[in-house]
């Protein structure tokens, strides 16, 4: 009989609500990764969102997107969504990227640094026109 108890009891313990709970796993990390923490205007940044539900566009100042937060065709990472941005032309210094995630808002920093002056580009642009002379020292 004693045998019989034990396994009644056990049997009881694993009612479908007990079960559920143990077999439940505890949700995801919510994050925002950015594939650089800084960068020069027109360089590309790539974003990454790990979020069970749906996450919101991406809201900053600093990058301009050109491919919206979006989960992987082939069904790779269903928990994550994946985007492409460039850095926007803004004054240097650190700004908030931000995505929301299931009622949370996900933030991540962005450091804007100077351009970078284009190959051959004039530093100091002449003011006035060259100084030849008349031609009558000639």
């Amino acid at each position: 009989m004693k045998i019989l108890s034990l396994t009644t009891a056990g049997l009881l313990a694993l009612t479908p609500a007990a079960a559920a709970q143990a077999t439940t796993p505890p949700p995801l990390p919510t994050w925002l990764k950015l594939s650089a923490s800084s960068g020069h205007p027109g360089e590309n940044v790539s974003l990454t969102v790990a979020c069970e539900g749906e996450a919101s566009p991406v809201t900053t100042k600093t990058l301009r997107v050109t491919v919206p937060l979006d989960r992987n065709a082939e069904g790779h990472q269903p928990w994550a969504f994946f985007g492409e941005s460039v850095v926007a032309a803004v004054a240097p210094g650190t700004y908030p990227v931000s995505v929301r995630c299931a009622g949370e808002t996900l933030t991540s920093r962005f450091t804007v640094l100077a351009a970078k002056p284009r190959f051959g580009q004039v530093k100091v642009v002449p003011h006035s026109a060259p100084r030849t002379g008349d031609g009558s020292a000639a």
